[in-house]
């Protein structure tokens, strides 16, 4: 067990923006509700080296920043837990003079265990991972399967690293790959133009699919449907799933133009509340699950960054006690009241 590189963070506020151009990855509540945290990638300062991995804690009330931990270059985000805390990062990947490695980080501490080589084929030269939102489970990926089911998803207990599971599937016609373990222990099968397939880790009986930019619930109750033109998922209307069978429970009170079910969206629910949080093109909206009531709207200039001129979706967050929002829009992070 060994450290990155730890960088101390003063309490200073720094909602208006994100420090050295990074791009946003991910936001993430403590359970609690009292602090955030978010995940960027924080381009190169010199043409030789790689982008790094930067984690943001932010106090959810003030909006302070209470600590950043930096990692090494050329570092990669894969997966978190549900609160941020530890997350799956890949190291040393796409190059030709190192073996890529994937890594355990609290992003706290910044303490690291490298995940056992023997999980991943040795000729993988970017092996892929991911844990459970409760950091007790964590996956490997392979496309090294058997024939009629190359794609292999291995999970292992963590941190005795006893193997709990392992499930195939085929390649899809198209698109790009991956598989892992879930947020509440199943196993995903999912691809870019395809979306996801979640599958029982026992049996690998299917329990729900759904499209690309779809979201499920990290407890996997819930699972509400955006639309995706592009790959054959289109759609003015956004169904609300059951998270465990597929069957269609509601729909959210949003009834999508023509340019919005176009539209790249994205969503977070707020923990097992019964909320979700969705934005699209220009807009962020709260509902109730499974109802699909329409609760807010937050209004545009209370969250865009002004400098952004074009329209945009937003990444957004809902902490799980349901009372805090968080919304990332360019170089603004703003926090908004749930009632």
């Amino acid at each position: 067990m060994h450290r990155l590189f730890v960088v101390a963070a003063t309490l200073a506020a720094i909602l208006t923006s994100t420090p050295c151009e990074a791009v946003a990855q991910d936001l993430f509540f403590s359970e609690d509700g009292r602090t955030i945290r978010e995940v960027v990638s924080v381009p190169s300062a010199t043409e030789n080296e790689f982008s790094h991995v930067r984690a943001i804690t932010y106090d959810a009330e003030t909006g302070k920043t209470i600590h950043i931990l930096d990692l090494e270059a050329d570092t990669w985000f894969f997966s978190a837990t549900t609160d941020g805390r530890v997350a799956i990062v890949s190291i040393d990947r796409d190059r030709k003079d190192a073996h890529a490695r994937i890594l355990r980080v609290d992003l706290k501490t910044g303490q690291t265990q490298q995940l056992p080589s023997a999980w991943f084929d040795e000729d993988d030269q970017n092996p892929y991972a991911q844990i459970s939102g409760d950091g007790r489970l964590v996956s490997a990926y392979s496309q090294e399967g058997p024939e009629d089911g190359p794609e292999v998803v291995t999970v292992y207990q963590w941190p005795s690293k006893k193997l709990v599971a392992e499930q195939s599937s085929g390649f899809n016609a198209g698109g790009i790959d991956w598989g892992g373990v879930t947020p509440d222990g199943k196993i995903e099968f999912g691809n870019n133009r395809a979306g996801s397939r979640i599958v029982d880790p026992k049996t690998g009986r299917t329990l729900v699919a759904y499209g690309p930019l779809s979201i499920r619930s990290p407890d996997g109750a819930w699972v509400v449907e955006f639309p995706n033109a592009g790959w054959g998922f289109e759609g003015k209307e956004l169904p609300i799933l059951n998270g465990m069978d597929g069957k269609t429970v509601g729909k959210l009170e949003l009834s999508l133009s023509d340019e919005e079910a176009d539209w790249w969206w994205h969503g977070a629910f707020c923990g097992a509340s019964g909320r979700f949080v969705a934005a699209g093109p220009d807009e962020v909206l709260a509902f109730e699950i499974p109802s699909g009531k329409k609760l807010a709207t937050f209004p545009l200039n209370t969250w865009k960054d002004p400098d952004t001129k074009e329209k945009t979706t937003a990444n957004v967050a809902c902490s799980p006690t349901d009372k805090r929002v968080a919304i990332r829009s360019g170089a603004r992070l703003t926090l908004h009241n749930l009632d």
